[in-house]
């Protein structure tokens, strides 16, 4: 998992519940990395062991954390650091879905090194699109979720979300999201 992910985690957690929680749960997922970096890699099982221990110590549960985590992380992570490559995606939110499959490219130019999801989006009318989401990591349509959600709001969208689907595909881990705006 990229650094920025792990940063979402620690800034969300010490702004709302502070620096000791991030603490405790560092100590508990057995985390000996204090800080993370935009650009290096880091093993799945530190972010997992991050929102699992989170969920724990704070007694959130784990999707509500998860979810949480993805609409920090547009919210201000991806704000501060990402905004120009959000806004050039597209001009508002229907827009930069529709576009979506390709910002992942745009973004491997910055982190040769990521592994990203995929994104496949469908155009069913003027106002409706299905978002289908691919990832060969389990367990994150809850961060997806919310970065919808983030999404949402950093364009200023009027827009009703909601998972229509959940499984397997060919290796993947599939979900599909319907948004009507």
């Amino acid at each position: 998992m990229h650094g920025v992910v792990n940063q979402a985690i620690e800034g969300l957690i010490i702004e709302r519940f502070g620096k000791d929680k991030w603490e405790e749960i560092l100590i508990a997922a057995n985390c000996q990395n204090s800080t993370f970096y935009n650009n290096q890699n880091y093993p799945d099982s530190t972010t997992y062991d991050l929102a699992i221990n989170a969920s724990k110590i704070l007694n959130i549960d784990l999707n509500d954390i998860l979810f949480e985590f993805g609409k920090y992380w547009v919210l201000t992570i991806a704000k501060q650091k990402y905004e120009v490559l959000l806004r050039s995606t597209g001009d508002d939110f229907f827009e930069f879905l529709i576009q979506l499959p390709n910002f992942h490219s745009r973004v491997m130019l910055y982190y040769p090194n990521i592994v990203p999801p995929e994104f496949k989006v469908k155009q069913l009318n003027n106002n409706t699109l299905h978002l289908h989401y691919y990832s060969k990591r389990p367990g994150l349509f809850p961060f997806v979720s919310g970065i919808l959600e983030g999404l949402k709001i950093f364009f200023d969208t009027h827009c009703t979300i909601k998972m229509i689907e959940s499984g397997e595909e060919k290796g993947y881990h599939k979900n599909v999201f319907e948004l009507v705006f």
